[in-house]
């Protein structure tokens, strides 16, 4: 079922996008990421904290400070002794990093909510003899979800001038043309200019409403 209403979301990419949400309040790029355990419990969160000192990360101000590496190093082998059936959540497509950090945690399930035709490196499956030899299932992207993780990121990148996403921003073009112009109208118009007063579903269902208004829901 394709969501149009944040009601229509399953509980996983709801809290997905949750962590991502709480990452953009307190400052840091609007990616997060959660995994799954195989009874479907919620294990462990993260946050992209690459930008500040965020809550309930643990590893904050560093270029590695990725959403699932954050959620992935709170996995104690200890005590998750057994993860091939679990599944990580990205509210963008894991890049180098992140996707090597998942294979290499045991993980066998990747879901990932929007391509990143950038950075975005599940395409190196395959590509060694290592990484080739684990079943690994990924799935992505995810129909409106994607449009959603694209607007944050692209309004977070504007909002602080961020001139190394300009690349970004021109390859996601060619996937996300329409949502890159709306980040722009809405970082004009300071949309989110007060996103504690937000909660996430509000953030979709602006976007839900603009999509309507410019006949682009599908």
């Amino acid at each position: 079922m394709i969501p149009i209403h944040w009601s229509e979301i399953t509980n996983e990419w709801k809290e997905c996008f949750r962590t991502a949400w709480e990452s953009f309040k307190e400052g840091s790029r609007p990616v997060g990421a959660i995994v799954i355990d195989d009874k479907g419990h919620l294990v462990s969160t993260g946050k992209s904290a690459t930008f500040g000192q965020l809550s309930d990360t643990v590893i904050s101000n560093n270029e590695i400070a990725h959403a699932e590496v954050n959620a992935l190093l709170k996995l104690d082998n200890r005590i998750h002794k057994e993860v091939n059936s679990y599944v990580l959540y990205s509210t963008l497509e894991p890049c180098p990093l992140c996707f090597c950090a998942f294979y290499m945690s045991g993980i066998r399930n990747l879901r990932y909510a929007a391509k990143d035709k950038y950075g975005g490196s599940t395409n190196l499956r395959g590509t060694t003899p290592y990484l080739s030899k684990k079943p690994i299932v990924i799935e992505g992207p995810v129909k409106y979800l994607e449009q959603l993780s694209i607007l944050l990121n692209v309004y977070f990148d504007l909002c602080n001038n961020y001139e190394k996403a300009i690349p970004v921003h021109e390859l996601m073009s060619e996937d996300y043309p329409m949502i890159i112009e709306l980040a722009k109208e809405w970082v004009e118009s300071a949309k989110l200019k007060n996103p504690r007063k937000l909660k996430i579903e509000d953030v979709f269902e602006m976007l839900m409403k603009d999509l309507r208004s410019k006949e682009l829901l599908i």
